[in-house]
């Protein structure tokens, strides 16, 4: 579902989906739950909820529900594509460091949301990328080796680096926020003022063209305020850029020279000002590569490429914080086939450009490509992370239900990493109780993880095209039916998806006010999908929820 700045799914780590400890009811038949539990002391498994950013931190009665009430927290919007990427491709971690630490501060755990959609990303930054001028080759490839400072060299600290000076304070960066990306950065740390020179890190050569321009591109960041370095290159007369000022975040810089030699060293000088250096992702590339149209197998290169970097730096910066991702989020049109689209706005249809398509975006197989590519870029960032692909409406679209479960087969038979499914279970009270309990059975019986992850009912059943849905009244008998539909999810979850796979369910939502539907055309203030009011005060839905979680 389309959710900017709202709500998404929650976690908490596999191991307490059996061994928490929590104060449950043990007799199905009683008649008097206990209404004085909270709804994670109720739960025998993660119980989540989805979150928006701005409503958390600004505290009040929403935050205090979200600490007592879940286990588990998933972002609405500030981990997607769209909240870190910026217009010139540069992260920003900002919001998105901060909801993580916030939540785990209150003892709660994350779950990421979410690596690959075709909805909330940085569709500007998409379209330029593909729109660039073609290099006459796949690509305008980096000439500079070890760029990522990745490699230690026999008795050097980088392979294809030298320290000329001040050696006792270069290191590699891999501690907490010392990388930008990968495992290994390069990290300066001159304690007292000097020249520029009194701490030299120096490339390898790197042959050039005299007379042709090229970049040098590099992501660094300051332990403080206040410094500055310079770059400068060895060959022939040497050259230097600007001094930078690195912020204490991780942002990009630049540099571009017309190389007066055949071969070039690049130099960071890093010895004028105390401070602690971090420098990472180095490529140097022809400033002005040949121009010409870029064919299909080079854009198809550059989404790949921005792709795996997306990934491989979310799950990488929180990997000892967030242990569950949603990898893939609807990879699927309502006909049960990968999707495929015109890209506007925030749209951006992934799999037109990942392996399965022609340059006329025509289907060539199964679009398994672009899933499994996520799926192993994201476990290769994180070995130990849960990995799910997380849909909607299968409760009510069999072609959809069978188009996953065929995915999900394929992808167990080609070694693909998936954990787990995510159900998203947006509903509405009407649904039948058969068709809930056909979903959760066919997920169980592919052998995953099983996770409700973005639980709301809707009682407004109007078309949100039809401005009649505005006009919806609200009846006496809907409420009681919604809340007679949570408790059953809850006891179809228990009763059809064995223990080990229960990986919990997440109510999408706080308040009935929060609803992603409220912010939808034309619902307005018209529909009431949650278990919490407006005001925050508990519903039916919710006592009838938490009836549900006590019954074994």
């Amino acid at each position: 579902m389309t959710f900017n700045n709202i709500l998404w799914p929650g976690l908490l780590a596999l191991v307490c989906i059996t061994g928490c400890q929590k104060k449950v009811n043990n007799d199905p038949d009683t008649i008097h739950p206990d209404l004085d539990l909270t709804l994670k002391d109720a739960a025998t498994f993660p119980l989540g909820v989805g979150v928006d950013y701005t409503a958390f931190m600004a505290g009040g009665n929403y935050t205090t529900l979200v600490k007592s009430q879940f286990d588990n927290a998933t972002p609405g919007y500030v981990m997607k594509h769209g909240a870190i990427i910026q217009g010139n491709g540069s992260y920003n971690f900002t919001n998105a460091d901060a909801f993580v630490n916030s939540v785990t501060g209150a003892g709660m755990s994350v779950y990421g949301h979410t690596l690959c959609w075709f909805q909330n990303n940085n569709g500007n930054y998409l379209r330029a990328l593909l729109a660039q001028g073609g290099t006459g080759a796949p690509n305008n490839p980096s000439l500079i080796l070890n760029g990522g400072f990745e490699a230690a060299g026999s008795g050097v600290t980088f392979l294809n680096w030298s320290v000329w000076n001040g050696g006792s304070v270069v290191s590699a960066g891999t501690g907490a926020g010392e990388m930008y990306e990968g495992a290994r950065s390069l990290k300066a740390a001159p304690a007292v003022a000097g020249n520029p020179w009194d701490v030299q890190v120096v490339s390898d050569d790197i042959a050039m063209t005299s007379g042709t321009s090229y970049k040098v591109r590099f992501y660094a960041k300051a332990a403080a305020a206040g410094g500055k370095f310079r770059l400068s290159n060895n060959g022939g007369s040497a050259q230097y850029s600007a001094d930078y000022a690195p912020t204490t975040s991780w942002a990009p810089y630049e540099w571009t020279f017309s190389s007066n030699n055949a071969t070039k060293k690049i130099v960071f000088d890093m010895g004028s000002t105390p401070n602690t250096y971090y420098i990472d992702s180095i490529s140097v590339t022809l400033a002005n590569p040949p121009a010409s149209a870029a064919g299909f197998a080079e854009q198809q290169l550059r989404i790949d490429t921005t792709l795996q970097h997306f990934i491989t730096s979310m799950v990488t910066r929180y990997k000892d914080r967030v242990h569950a991702w949603d990898v893939i989020n609807e990879p699927f049109d309502d006909n049960g086939v990968l999707r495929s689209g015109t890209s506007a706005s925030d749209a951006f249809y992934w799999g037109d450009y990942l392996g399965d398509r022609d340059a006329a975006k025509k289907m060539l197989t199964n679009g398994d490509s672009m899933i499994a590519k996520a799926f192993r870029y994201a476990h290769a960032a994180d070995p130990t992370a849960k990995l799910f692909l997380n849909d909607y409406a299968h409760e009510t679209n069999t072609t959809k239900m069978d188009s996953l479960i065929a995915l999900i087969t394929r992808l167990k038979t080609k070694g693909v990493p998936i954990d787990g499914v995510g159900l998203q279970m947006h509903m509405t009270y009407l649904v039948s109780n058969t068709a809930i309990d056909n979903a959760l059975m066919k997920m169980a019986r592919l052998g995953l993880l099983v996770k409700i992850s973005e639980l709301d009912i809707s009682v407004n059943l109007g078309d949100q095209q039809n401005p009649q849905t505005a006009n919806f009244v609200l009846s006496p008998t809907m409420l009681p039916q919604q809340a007679a539909k949570f408790r059953y999810v809850v006891e179809s979850y228990l009763r059809n998806v064995p223990g080990a796979q229960r990986y919990g369910i997440t109510i999408w939502g706080v308040g009935d006010g929060d609803s992603w539907l409220r912010n939808r055309m034309p619902y307005h203030l018209k529909d009431y999908p949650l278990l919490w009011d407006d005001n925050y005060n508990k519903k039916d839905a919710y006592n009838e929820f938490l009836t549900g979680l006590q019954l074994k």
